[in-house]
């Protein structure tokens, strides 16, 4: 079984931030508001808590700079000084999501439809901005994260009837572990087999990439993903969610 650290670790090198501020074992990550993953301070050792409400009203202020809201990304390894210092200030919980990882111990090989690109490549970046309604600064913040990956990546996407997408995701291997991020398909294909094909194609594509285990990332209100992860067998590994001061707005 991977472990937090494992899991967060390469979370961190397969969706790069744009801009990373480095405060010991804390990471504040920015990137445009695109994402909570990559806007958001990370801890990544919960003994590195100490001082926890001035280094954050610190780090608060590098985000003001950029116009974005301060928001800090809570998991197991945050530490309980940080946690009293969210709450004492009246930090609000949103957007909780679930991890799962699976080990690749077999996997049921490509989907014969399904289209590889690199990462960078615009037919990936098209089908993406396509199917997630990216606005202009959005499809360029996005971009240029794809751009910041020093990880083998790879896009996948499955056309509908007609040729245009119909689903895509994106993963990316590191250490030995792939991370699969942005499963997305169309809203008229959805329950027609379409996400399990592609996550089929995702983990074939790890294992032939070195990787032992998959990881992933998952909405807790998504059902049926959830549903869909656990039936390829994937596992629940730990909860992580995200606090912001009263007044900030979601990303």
């Amino acid at each position: 079984m991977l472990t937090v650290s494992e899991i967060e670790t390469a979370s961190l090198a397969t969706w790069p931030a744009l801009e990373t501020i480095e405060d010991g074992q804390w990471r504040a990550r920015l990137a445009a508001g695109f994402s909570g993953r990559s806007n958001s301070i990370w801890a990544l050792d919960p003994s590195d808590d100490g001082n926890a409400a001035q280094r954050i009203d610190a780090l608060s202020a590098r985000y003001t700079e950029h116009d974005l809201p301060t928001v800090f990304r809570v998991t197991p390894l945050t530490g309980d000084s940080i946690l009293d210092a969210l709450d004492g200030a009246g930090w609000e919980r949103f957007k909780t999501s679930l991890v799962l990882c699976a080990p690749l111990t077999q996997t049921d090989g490509f989907d014969g439809a399904a289209s590889l690109y690199d990462a960078t490549d615009p037919a990936f970046l098209a089908a993406q901005t396509a199917l997630q309604g990216f606005d202009a600064a959005q499809q360029a913040t996005f971009a240029a994260i794809l751009g910041a990956l020093k990880r083998p990546a790879c896009g996948i996407v499955l056309a509908d009837d007609h040729g245009a997408p119909g689903a895509s995701l994106l993963c990316v291997e590191s250490e030995g572990i792939v991370m699969v991020y942005d499963v997305i398909t169309s809203k008229a294909l959805r329950g027609q087999g379409f996400g399990r094909r592609m996550m089929a194609s995702a983990l074939s594509w790890g294992a032939e990439n070195g990787a032992s285990h998959a990881a992933l990332q998952v909405q807790g209100d998504n059902g049926p993903a959830i549903a869909l992860y656990l039936a390829m067998g994937f596992v629940f590994r730990y909860p992580y969610h995200y606090r912001r001061k009263p007044e900030a707005q979601a990303q």
